[in-house]
């Protein structure tokens, strides 16, 4: 199957549906990154760390939008005015998770940005810079949930420079902090885990016998985001609200089924985790 090819369309009337058929999830994994064509290093566990989501997700009941792995996941897809692209843009579903490469610095200061890597068969540049680049809420958009498995995507000196702004009606985020010394490592648990965390089980034998938590948000990610990652690194979770309990409430409180309207952004809170 091609991009090209690839077109989505609802059968359905979503209000009929129950609230998990109604959640809408998207996946990009990334392993492929070529020296020659974009910097290196390749990777191998992000793809399959997606698909574990994906089966998390699917057994939950979860609609999947688009599943795109190495060149198929595109900068394209992150960047504000081409995210809504049916075949693979990131503010076409509820909830996105990449893993891939991200960019870390020797050592981050407040101006520093904030970095997503591709490296997409079309749909160039291949790096994306948060702030600059990204918006997700508007226009149209519906992403709530952002997740970034990726390597400094989330540094704690330099959110409120970075990630205000990509709020337009998102819910929250997840990433991490680091350095280029003190970085998050390819893993496959990780992702699956907080996958399997956030919805709880939902549809498979673990969640019959109450086996696995089911978490916010941010609980998920706190419990999950330090599995293979170095020293000093830290697990970020930030969510806007309209107001300051409502940003907290959301940080605290959230699940990706709990169906609350987006909020206007006039507040932020977050969360870390060090290791």
């Amino acid at each position: 199957m091609t991009r090209a090819s690839f077109l989505i369309g609802f059968a359905v009337i979503l209000a009929a549906l129950p609230l998990s058929a109604q959640l809408r999830y998207s996946t990009g994994g990334v392993n492929n990154y070529p020296p020659a064509t974009c910097g290196g290093p390749n990777l191998s566990l992000c793809v399959p760390e997606a698909r574990d989501f994906q089966f998390w997700y699917n057994s939950a009941g979860f609609h999947n939008v688009t599943r795109w792995e190495n060149g198929d996941v595109w900068g394209a897809d992150f960047r504000d005015g081409t995210d809504r692209d049916p075949s693979g843009g990131s503010d076409i579903p509820q909830v996105y998770f990449f893993s891939g490469h991200g960019i870390c610095q020797n050592a981050p200061v407040a101006a520093d940005p904030d970095f997503l890597v591709t490296c997409g068969n079309f749909g160039t540049p291949n790096v994306d810079n948060i702030k600059s680049s990204s918006r997700w809420g508007n226009a149209g958009g519906t992403l709530q949930f952002m997740f970034i498995d990726a390597s400094c995507p989330m540094d704690l000196v330099s959110l409120t420079n970075n990630w205000f702004v990509p709020f337009q009606g998102l819910h929250i985020a997840t990433g991490h902090s680091g350095n280029a010394t003190h970085d998050t490592l390819d893993s496959e648990t990780r992702g699956a885990t907080f996958a399997a965390y956030t919805t709880g089980g939902a549809g498979t034998i673990f969640g019959t016998l109450g086996l696995l938590p089911h978490l916010s948000v941010g609980d998920a990610w706190m419990n999950t985001g330090l599995i293979d990652v170095q020293s000093q690194v830290c697990a970020v979770a930030i969510a806007a609200g309209n107001d300051r309990n409502d940003a907290i409430n959301r940080r605290e409180h959230e699940f990706v089924t709990s169906g609350w309207g987006n909020p206007t952004p006039n507040w932020f809170a977050w969360r870390w985790v060090c290791n």
